[in-house]
């Protein structure tokens, strides 16, 4: 008398592929807000010296051609 084979349940899903995908993306994000941040910053993420200024001297001297002038 026919009759339909009954349902089997879907194998488990494995959870550690959905951790590893988390873990990337979030990699990837952190990565992209941190090169952002450098963009937003421009030139001025660049300047090593306070608002002050260089408080030395520069040492300054003719040259010629590329070699020093005594």
């Amino acid at each position: 008398m026919g009759g339909k084979a009954p349902l089997q349940a879907p194998p488990a899903i494995d959870q550690s592929v959905y951790d590893k995908t988390d873990a990337a993306e979030a990699k990837v994000s952190a990565e992209k807000n941190r090169m952002l941040s450098t963009n937003r910053k421009g030139q001025s993420g660049t300047i090593l010296t306070s608002g002050q200024g260089v408080e030395e001297e520069a040492e300054t001297s003719q040259t010629l051609l590329g070699g020093k002038k005594y």
